[in-house]
């Protein structure tokens, strides 16, 4: 994935080039987590692990996950008007055991990264896995599916105001840094057959609860741009930290 080098416009058009959501490559952990609040489905029993750590000679965040299911989000205002595409790297290092994206037995994954529409500042870690309350809150969910073919669009088994489109399917890249961008506002008139209101928050997760697997996932920087670049799968080279990150 070609990283886009000149934060801003030239000329007239001032839109920034891109808009970084995490900087994980640069960030202190104090940074990082100043912005990326934990999530969990429950007030008890044990939540993922989420950390900093050095990986192939680049800071990433690790996520470990013993039989458990939490993630990590971050609230923010985005028009996907200028900037539609969203660029991420990931890697994990085996996929859970009998998943099934069809049920909710087998919802889990290595890998998820969602993009959350309309969504409340309180209440939202709720609707992750019980959509009862928030009526206009909905998502985009990538994942990284055990069997579904990649580009796939299928409904959480939880509602069916969180879409999953997948990404990467089965072991053919575990172990691998893969490297995508996606055009959301595309793949969210896919999904809901409208234009797409404001990204409100952007979350990632990596859960073994249902299957009782214990997953070792690696997330790179996560960021928005303006240019329109297809989809990817491949090995990805070091990331720069994107210009203009969100406060």
């Amino acid at each position: 994935m070609a990283l886009l080098c000149s934060g801003r416009a030239s000329g007239a058009d001032e839109v920034p080039a891109q808009v970084s959501v995490a900087n994980f490559s640069s960030s202190s952990p104090q940074q990082v987590f100043k912005h990326w609040q934990p999530y969990r489905f429950s007030l008890f029993g044990s939540s993922t692990r989420y950390q900093l750590t050095q990986q192939d000679d680049q800071q990433v965040l690790q996520a470990v996950s013993k039989k458990t299911a939490s993630g990590l989000i971050r609230n923010l205002t985005l028009s996907l008007t200028g900037h539609p595409i969203l660029h991420w790297r990931w890697k994990i290092t085996s996929l859970p055991t009998n998943a099934d994206d069809h049920s909710k037995q087998g919802d889990d994954h290595s890998a998820r990264l969602y993009v959350i529409f309309e969504a409340p500042q309180s209440s939202l870690l709720g609707w992750l896995k019980n959509a009862s309350g928030l009526e206009k809150t909905h998502a985009l969910s990538y994942i990284w599916s055990n069997h579904t073919p990649a580009n796939t669009l299928l409904a959480s088994p939880y509602t069916e105001r969180s879409m999953m489109i997948t990404t990467n399917s089965g072991l053919s890249q575990v172990g691998q840094w893969v490297s995508l961008s996606r055009n959301v506002a595309a793949d969210y008139q896919r999904a809901f057959g409208s234009a797409p209101p404001l990204v409100s928050a952007i979350a990632i997760m990596t859960d073994g609860d249902n299957t009782d697997s214990l997953l070792t996932s690696y997330y790179g920087d996560i960021y928005f741009s303006r240019a329109q670049l297809s989809t990817t799968n491949q090995q990805a080279p070091l990331a720069q930290p994107a210009t203009n990150p969100l406060p």
